[in-house]
């Protein structure tokens, strides 16, 4: 798979879209308009989507596009665990577990890119991990706007195995290799 280095690219430009709406999110969930704070979650979610799609399927995949992309789930998820957390929207464990989850792997990220100048993909069980984060969360906010069941107990530990799962893998492949696996 060639990388260009070309900087304006559709996937560059959905990216950058997703970490504008970021604190367009905070200030949603920060005022309890979860409406427009869910509206903000499927925008994204969609853009994250389409941004690989395209990038692969067009060749538009770059260096910035594989350092942005990461960088904008992990801003998106962290500050949905943070307003979840001061808003009391899922239980406190879980949002620590995976704010602790991802704190670590976007640190171990951080760190191989100052350290080597290398970009780490991230793992299918890590993209699964997330997607099941985002969903998670994304269900809850649909929860606050119309009358749904609320999130049994299984759903938030099936989340957390797969959180603490992925975080392993990332720490076995680092341990092993040297580097988290690209």
């Amino acid at each position: 798979m060639m990388t260009n280095t070309r900087i304006i690219t559709i996937p560059n430009i959905l990216s950058c879209l997703r970490i504008f709406l970021v604190p367009f999110f905070i200030i949603a969930m920060n005022s309890k308009d979860y409406s427009a704070a869910l509206k903000i979650v499927i925008v994204a979610g969609l853009t994250d989507s389409l941004d690989g799609i395209i990038a692969r399927k067009f060749n538009q995949i770059s260096k910035l596009g594989v350092f942005l992309d990461p960088l904008a789930d992990k801003l998106l998820l962290l500050s949905i665990m943070v307003t979840f957390y001061i808003n009391e929207l899922a239980p406190k464990w879980f949002i620590i577990l995976v704010f602790i989850r991802d704190t670590l792997v976007a640190t171990g990220w951080l760190e191989i890119y100052l350290r080597k100048r290398k970009i780490t993909k991230p793992t299918l069980l890590g993209k699964i991990s997330n997607a099941s984060q985002v969903i998670i969360f994304g269900y809850i906010l649909l929860s606050t706007n119309i009358n749904i069941p609320s999130i049994p107990q299984v759903g938030y530990f099936l989340v957390s195995f797969l959180a603490i799962t992925s975080l392993l893998q990332y720490v076995f492949i680092r341990f092993k290799d040297g580097k988290i696996r690209s």
